[in-house]
C-alpha cells in the first residue's frame, strides 16, 4: 500500500502491535505451507507432459471425432436423387442440410435465395445432332440421353447432356476438327494449314481447358456451332473397364457443362451485384458471357460417327490424334464419297430465371467474433453428383458436425466460423458469388480465410492442395500431423507420402502446391475480394495419369457406387481430406497468431517475377527497341522481401497477452491478401482484380502469375500496332510494381 504525499501517518498503538503479531503468524503458516507443497511436488514422480495447450487438446478432439463412416453415409445419402440448381430436389436437400447442421448444433443456420439465370433443355424438343445428305434427310442422329446405370433405370428428373447457356439454333455446315480446341489449336489451323473456320461447325474433344474457353475461341474463329465429345485418349484409363464394372466413361456417356465466359462477373444478368428482388437485371440479350452460337455435348460412340468420314487435310501432329478408330482428319468436310454430306445440330435450349438457394450456418467466436473463417462447397450436382459434388459436401457435414459437438461439451472457437452449402455452382458459381457480393463490404472488412470444398476425390494417388502463398506454411505443418493413408506409408505423416509422390517443381524439400485458378467456388472470394483462400483433395498422378480430370465427370455413372467400389471403398482418403479441410479451418479460426507467413508470399512473388521477366527475353530486340524495364518491378519485390521478413522478426517477438498487439498484427496478416487486389480488375476481365494471381485467359481453370503482363505479351508478335502492344506491357509491369510495393507498405510497423 503505498502512501500519498502530506498524507498523515497513525502513530503505533495497540491496533498496530496487534496487527504485526497477525502477520508474523500468518507468515509463519504460509511458509509452512510452502515448504510442505515443494517437498510434495519434488517427491512426486514426473509425469509426461501430454497436453501441450488447450488449443492443441481441441484441435486434437476435433479431428478424431470426424470419421470415415460418418462421411461414407453422408454421400449415399446426397446422391439418391439428382440436384439440379433450380429444381425442387435441390430446394429440399437445402432443407435437408440445414435441418441437420442445426440439430448438430450451430449457432444459426438460414438459407438464403436469389434470383439467377439458369439454362435448362426443352422436354418436348430435345437436342441432338445429325449427319444429313444433300436433301436434308437425317442419315444419323446422335443419342437424346445416357444409358442409366444399374439400379438407377426408374429414376425421374435426369437432364440429359446439354451445354447449358448455349444459344438456340439450327446451324448446318461442313464440320472441322479443331483437337482441344485452344487457341494454338486454331493459330494451328488458321495460320499454319490455312483452315478458315468461318461458317463452319467445328468439333472439339474436351480436355486441357475450361468448355467455355472451346467455345469462345471457335467464336472468335468464326465457327456457327461446337460439338464437345470425350475422346476415349481422355477420358477412359489404360486397363479400366468403363462403368460398372470399372471407373471409365462408356461410349454412351458424355459431360454437361456451362459455355460460359463470366471472368467472374456471378449471374449473367446482375454482374457486381447480388441477384435480389431489387435489383436491376440486364435484359436477357445484353447477359455477359453467354454464347452466340450453338454448343453441344455427344459421348464417344456418336463422335466416332461422326469423325468417321472425315476428309480434308490430315491431323498436323500425332498429338492430334485421340484413341477412337478413325482418321481424325481434320477436314473441312466428308471424304470425296461423302462430300454432300453435312452435319445440323438441333439446339432448343432455354434460358430462364429461376430461384437458387445457398445453406448458411455460423458458430460464434469467443475473442473475435468479427473475423471470418469460411468453408464452403457446392449442393448442386449435374445429375447423381457422387464426386462432384457430394464427395465434398460429405465431407463438409462431417466438419459440420464436429465443430458442433465441441461446441455443444462448451467449446467456441476464437473467430467466427461460417459453412455454406453453395447453390448453382455448375452454372457459373453463381450461389458463391451472389452471396459474396451481397456481403462484399462485410468481407473485404472481416474475412480472414476461405476454404474450398468441392469435390473430395478425383483419384486415389496422393493429396492435391491449390492456395495462397500465406498458407503454404499452414497447410505444410497441418499435412504432419495427419497420418497418411497410402499404402506403404503406414506409420507415417500425410506430409510424407505427399512429398513423396509430388515434390515441388519451385522449392526444395516441399511437396507441390499449384496456384488458385478458378472453376470453382473460392473464384469471388480470392481473385475478385482479396481473401486468402485454398483448397485440398486427393487426386491422381498427374505425371502418368495423363486423361482428363476423372472419366465420368458430369456424367450420369457419378454414382455412390463408383465412389464405393472403386474411388474409396475404405473412405479413408475422404476422411483424410476431411482432416485437412477440417484442420485449416480449425488453425484459422482459433489459433492467436494467424498462421499465415508473408515471407512465402515474398518467395513466391519473387519466383513470378523471375518467371514473367524470362518469358519476355523471347523477345530481346523488342525489350530494347520500346525501352520496356522489369527494373521497378524487381525493385518493388526486392522491397516487399525485405519489409516481410522484418515482419516475421517483430511476430516472433510479440506478447500475445497483449490483445491489442495481437489484433494490430493479425490484421496486417489478414488485409495482406487484400493488399494485391486492383480496384480497376484486369483489363477486360474487372471482376478479376488480383495482380499477382488471376484464372488464365485461355483455361478458366489454371492459374496465371502477373495476369495483366502475361496477356499483355501474349502472342504479342501477331499485334497490328507493336508499339500500342508494348506501352501496354509498360503499363502493365508499372501496375504490378506499384501493387506489390504498396502490400509492402502494408507490413511496415505501424506508426
Amino acid at each position: 500500500m503505498w502512501t500519498s504525499l502530506g498524507a498523515v501517518t497513525e502513530p503505533a498503538g495497540p491496533r498496530a502491535t496487534s496487527g504485526r503479531f497477525w502477520a508474523i503468524v500468518l507468515g509463519a503458516a504460509a511458509g509452512l505451507f510452502l515448504l510442505g507443497f515443494l517437498i510434495g511436488w519434488f517427491a512426486k514422480p514426473t509425469e509426461k507432459k501430454t497436453s501441450v495447450s488447450p488449443h492443441e487438446d481441441m484441435k486434437a478432439a476435433f479431428m478424431a471425432e470426424m470419421k470415415a463412416e460418418n462421411i461414407k453415409q453422408f454421400l449415399y445419402n446426397f446422391t439418391r436423387l439428382p440436384h439440379l440448381a433450380g429444381t425442387k430436389e435441390n430446394l429440399h436437400l437445402a432443407q435437408q442440410v440445414q435441418a441437420e447442421w442445426k440439430e448438430f448444433g450451430l449457432d444459426s443456420v438460414q438459407l438464403v435465395h436469389y434470383d439467377v439465370l439458369l439454362s435448362y433443355p426443352d422436354d418436348t424438343k430435345p437436342n441432338y445432332i445429325s449427319i444429313i445428305d444433300e436433301h436434308g434427310n437425317e442419315i444419323f442422329n446422335t443419342s437424346l440421353s445416357e444409358p442409366p446405370p444399374p439400379g438407377y433405370e426408374s429414376v425421374r428428373d435426369v437432364v440429359p447432356p446439354y451445354s447449358a447457356f448455349s444459344a438456340q439454333g439450327t446451324p448446318e455446315g461442313e464440320l472441322v476438327y479443331v483437337n482441344y480446341g485452344r487457341i494454338e489449336d486454331f493459330f494451328k489451323l488458321e495460320r499454319e494449314m490455312g483452315i478458315n473456320c468461318t461458317g463452319k461447325i467445328v468439333i472439339a474433344r474436351y480436355g486441357k481447358i475450361f468448355r467455355g474457353n472451346k467455345v469462345k475461341n471457335a467464336e472468335l474463329a468464326g465457327a456457327k456451332g461446337v460439338i464437345l465429345y470425350s475422346d476415349p485418349a481422355d477420358y477412359c484409363a489404360p486397363g479400366a473397364d468403363p462403368y460398372p464394372n470399372g471407373w471409365n466413361l462408356p461410349g454412351g456417356g458424355a459431360q454437361r457443362g456451362n459455355v460460359l465466359n463470366l471472368n467472374g462477373a456471378g449471374d449473367p444478368l446482375t454482374p457486381g451485384y447480388p441477384a435480389k428482388e431489387y435489383t436491376y437485371r440486364l435484359d436477357k440479350a445484353s447477359a455477359v458471357g453467354l454464347p452466340k452460337i450453338p454448343v453441344h455435348p455427344i459421348g464417344y460412340h456418336d463422335a466416332e460417327s461422326l469423325l468417321r468420314n472425315m476428309g480434308g487435310y490430315a491431323p498436323p501432329h500425332s498429338s492430334w490424334k485421340g484413341n477412337l478408330n478413325v482418321s481424325y482428319n481434320v477436314g473441312p468436310g466428308f471424304t470425296t464419297n461423302y462430300s454432300t454430306r453435312k452435319v445440323k445440330m438441333h439446339i432448343h435450349s432455354h434460358n430462364e430465371i429461376r430461384r437458387i438457394y445457398n445453406v448458411i450456418g455460423t458458430i460464434r467466436g469467443t475473442v473475435e467474433p468479427d473475423r471470418y473463417v469460411i468453408l464452403g462447397g457446392h449442393r448442386d450436382s449435374w445429375v447423381f453428383g457422387g464426386i462432384d459434388p457430394q464427395s465434398g459436401a460429405a465431407v463438409v457435414h462431417e466438419i459440420v458436425r464436429s465443430f458442433g459437438k465441441l461446441k455443444r461439451k462448451g467449446w467456441r472457437p476464437r473467430r467466427t466460423v461460417i459453412f455454406a452449402s453453395w447453390d448453382a455452382e455448375e452454372f457459373g458459381l453463381l450461389g458463391s458469388t451472389e452471396w459474396a457480393e451481397e456481403n462484399a463490404k462485410v468481407l473485404q472488412a472481416r474475412g480472414v480465410a476461405y476454404i474450398n470444398a468441392d469435390s473430395s476425390i478425383e483419384g486415389n494417388y496422393t493429396l492435391r492442395v491449390d492456395c495462397t502463398p500465406l498458407m503454404y506454411r499452414l497447410v505444410y505443418s497441418l499435412t504432419k500431423e495427419i497420418p497418411s493413408p497410402d499404402e506403404g506409408f503406414e506409420g507415417k505423416s500425410l506430409y510424407e507420402s505427399w512429398y513423396k509422390k509430388n515434390p515441388s517443381r519451385e522449392y526444395k524439400e516441399v511437396p507441390r502446391i499449384n496456384k488458385l485458378g478458378s472453376g470453382n467456388d473460392f473464384e469471388v472470394f480470392f481473385q475478385r475480394l482479396g481473401i486468402a483462400s485454398g483448397r485440398a483433395r486427393y487426386s491422381k498422378n498427374w505425371n502418368v495419369e495423363k486423361y482428363s480430370s476423372y472419366p465420368v465427370y458430369h456424367s450420369v455413372y457419378e454414382t455412390y457406387e463408383i465412389v464405393e467400389k472403386f474411388y474409396d471403398p475404405t473412405f479413408k482418403n475422404h476422411l483424410t481430406v476431411a482432416q485437412v479441410r477440417g484442420g485449416l479451418v480449425f488453425e484459422l479460426a482459433n489459433s492467436v497468431v494467424l498462421p499465415f507467413d508473408c515471407r512465402d508470399y515474398a518467395s513466391a512473388v519473387s519466383n513470378y517475377a523471375h518467371i514473367i521477366y524470362n518469358l519476355s527475353r523471347n523477345h530481346e530486340e523488342e525489350l530494347a527497341a520500346y525501352n520496356v524495364s522489369f527494373d521497378a518491378l524487381f525493385s518493388a519485390v526486392k522491397n516487399f522481401t525485405e519489409v516481410a521478413a522484418r515482419f516475421h522478426e517483430r511476430l516472433q517477438q510479440i506478447d500475445i497477452n497483449n490483445l491489442i498487439a495481437v489484433r494490430s498484427l493479425n490484421d496486417q496478416l489478414m488485409f495482406l491478401e487484400r493488399a494485391f487486389i486492383d480496384p480497376l480488375g484486369l483489363p477486360g476481365r474487372p471482376f478479376y482484380r488480383h495482380v499477382v494471381f488471376a484464372p488464365s485467359s485461355h483455361n478458366k481453370y489454371a492459374g496465371e502469375s502477373f495476369p495483366g503482363i502475361y496477356d499483355a505479351m501474349f502472342d504479342i508478335k501477331n499485334k497490328a500496332d507493336q508499339h500500342e502492344a508494348w506501352e501496354e506491357v509498360k503499363r502493365q509491369i508499372s501496375i504490378a510494381a506499384f501493387t506489390v510495393q504498396a502490400a509492402a507498405e502494408t507490413l511496415k510497423e505501424v506508426a
